[in-house]
């Protein structure tokens, strides 16, 4: 099981994806690159850009299709 630390880096980390997926996609590599030791946040640096990225997407398309106004 996980830290306590490394649950709060993990969740701070999808929270910032979901705000700003730009600082979120910086967040992730971050802890992605530098916490190659530590399973536990290697993987979960991969997923929050994986998430980074999908929210950006999302976000492109409303813009795009008018739902959500830029």
């Amino acid at each position: 099981m996980a830290e306590t630390k490394e649950l709060i880096i993990a969740i701070v980390g999808y929270v910032i994806a979901f705000v700003s997926p730009l600082l979120g996609l910086i967040a992730g590599a971050v802890i992605f690159y530098t916490q190659k030791e530590n399973p536990f946040l290697n993987k979960h640096g991969k997923y929050i850009m994986v998430f980074a990225v999908i929210m950006w997407i999302i976000s492109i398309i409303l813009v795009m299709t008018g739902a959500f106004p830029s």
